[in-house]
């Protein structure tokens, strides 16, 4: 029988602990697992902002797996034939952007799950299956149990039709798209505005009361991680991959610049 995966960000959240991760964009696995030696609890590979390789999808798994952290796909649509790939290639979860409504949350969770409650396609040789049909009579069981299901609210719509989607029990997380929001709400890219605030901040009390959990904005310090956690998130998505690197490395070339050119 092979061994059963731990899915490390799940594990956390069941017992009510926040989480920080970070966005993978540059489409490199040798990043991914730089990042995950540094002790992320997980990190979204961004196939909808970044290049959608999925050839590379087992190689962001194993350099996260090796760390404890959990790999998250990004799909950059609602596309079962994408979920499916992200799935049977080991992340432990998969992230859909846009979000309205019951209908496209609901076909969302389908496509993660199989049966009894959803559409799954099966076969068991591949690596979230152990690579054999040794297991078939638990490995469907147990993948219901093991992936996480996290959904992005990035409009208008998607807010006012929130309640409903929070019905769906197998949805996990819901993270709010706050750039997206801003500009849905009149607000372009000012996402501290204080009307965008307002509807995120309703919103999380809604997530968190329904047992689920949330996550939104980019916070890039340790202010703005302690605000969200005040806010009510335990998902906190900590920078961009690209944003870290160029940082380090900025400030070190600016110091090089004052003092020695």
């Amino acid at each position: 029988m092979s061994k059963i995966r731990s899915n490390f960000l799940k594990e956390k959240l069941a017992n009510g602990l926040p989480v920080i991760g970070t966005w993978n964009t540059l489409n490199s696995p040798q990043v991914t697992e730089v990042l995950a030696k540094s002790g992320f609890d997980f990190i979204i590979i961004d196939y909808e902002h970044g290049p959608p390789n999925f050839e590379k999808i087992i190689q962001f798994v194993n350099a996260c797996e090796i760390y404890n952290c959990s790999p998250i796909i990004r799909i950059p649509t609602n596309s079962n034939w994408m979920t499916l790939q992200a799935l049977d290639q080991g992340a432990h979860g998969v992230m859909v952007p846009g979000i309205s409504d019951f209908v496209s949350a609901n076909d969302f969770i389908a496509s993660m799950k199989y049966y009894p409650r959803g559409n799954r396609g099966f076969t068991p040789f591949t690596k979230a299956g152990g690579f054999t049909n040794r297991d078939n009579d638990s490995y469907p069981s147990n993948a219901n149990k093991f992936v996480v299901s996290s959904i992005i609210i990035e409009n208008k719509e998607g807010l006012d039709n929130l309640d409903q989607i929070l019905k769906i029990k197998e949805l996990d997380i819901v993270y709010f798209g706050a750039y997206d929001l801003s500009q849905s709400l009149g607000f372009p890219g000012d996402v501290k505005n204080p009307k965008v605030i307002y509807e995120i901040e309703n919103a999380v009390k809604k997530v968190t009361s329904s047992g689920k959990v949330a996550g939104g904005f980019v916070p890039q310090n340790k202010e703005d991680i302690k605000w969200l956690l005040d806010l009510g998130m335990k998902f906190i998505t900590y920078n961009v991959d690209s944003d870290l690197l160029y940082n380090s490395s900025r400030n070190k070339t600016i110091w090089f610049e004052k003092n020695f050119q």
